[in-house]
């Protein structure tokens, strides 16, 4: 073999490997688009985050002003939590007892301050919200700008609490991306993520003695989505279908947020949606 013949060869061979090379690049992108196709959704706001660093895996009008719904109540947890007064005995005053919806709690009884907050929680109570407020806020009125103080602290800064519920009032608004940082910020805390992540818990009334109620987890993903951590359902007229949602595989912590979707139904399967591309985009990319 001639001098021309070896540098023929040569970069005959040096033109296949750099072909290959690229094919296996293209075909690899081709399969992590097609693994990482981002799921269509009803909900009209949306924030996708990686839980561990922050990291924003999909956004859909974070930063739309939306009712939030009993999303508000993760902030209220917040501030209960930081009152530091779990084992203290409330007693739900007539104006509490009033709030209206998804109340079992009611005015005269008597529920230590930890139990109210799961109550609150798991099933969404308003009145337990109301009078948690009242009870480390002194009102509602006045609850309320502590929560907005705890929202700009945190970095959520398109966000504006009125009521420590989430029915629906004028003013009251947050966005998909300052329901995260809220959410992400609550998760750091044992007891809420021990609380939000639990299927069931029976709560005890201290007056009057004796009396039980058995919470069940309104979010659903806790009972079928694979690795599920919680965090919080909300419904109204005005807020439609929403949704925290969280899910922990290979000690790796997605977390999403779902604002007015079409129906109260949806927001589970959505999330769940949204969960499963995450998680396939985390594994495409190798994280």
């Amino acid at each position: 073999m001639n001098v021309e013949e070896e540098l023929i060869l040569k970069y005959r061979n040096y033109f296949i490997f750099i072909m290959t090379a690229v094919l296996f690049t293209v075909f690899n992108i081709v399969e992590v688009q097609a693994k990482a196709k981002a799921p269509q959704v009803t909900a009209d706001a949306v924030m996708l985050i990686d839980n561990n660093s922050g990291k924003v895996l999909y956004e859909k009008n974070p930063d739309k002003r939306k009712h939030p719904a009993s999303l508000t109540k993760i902030m209220t947890a917040i501030l209960v939590l930081e009152d530091n007064n779990n084992n203290r005995d409330i007693t739900i005053s007539r104006r509490a007892g009033q709030t209206p919806y998804a109340s079992y709690a009611y005015a005269g009884q008597v529920i230590r301050q930890f139990d109210m907050l799961t109550q609150m929680l798991l099933i969404s109570d308003n009145v337990a919200a109301s009078a948690l407020a009242e009870a480390v806020g002194g009102s509602e009125k006045k609850f309320a700008r502590l929560m907005n103080n705890k929202a700009r602290a945190i970095g959520a800064v398109s966000t504006r609490f009125v009521n420590p519920h989430g029915l629906t009032a004028s003013g009251h608004y947050t966005t998909a991306r300052d329901m995260a940082k809220i959410a992400a910020y609550a998760m750091k805390k044992p007891l809420f993520r021990r609380i939000v992540g639990a299927q069931s818990i029976y709560v005890n009334s201290v007056y009057p003695y004796g009396e039980t109620l058995f919470c069940e987890n309104t979010n659903e993903l806790v009972y079928d989505y694979a690795g599920c951590t919680g965090v919080k359902t909300g419904w109204t007229n005005a807020a439609g279908g929403c949704i925290v949602a969280s899910a922990s595989r290979n000690n790796h912590e997605l977390m999403v947020v779902l604002l007015q979707c079409a129906s109260r139904e949806q927001r589970f399967s959505e999330a769940a949606a949204m969960l499963d591309y995450g998680f396939d985009l985390s594994d495409a990319n190798g994280r």
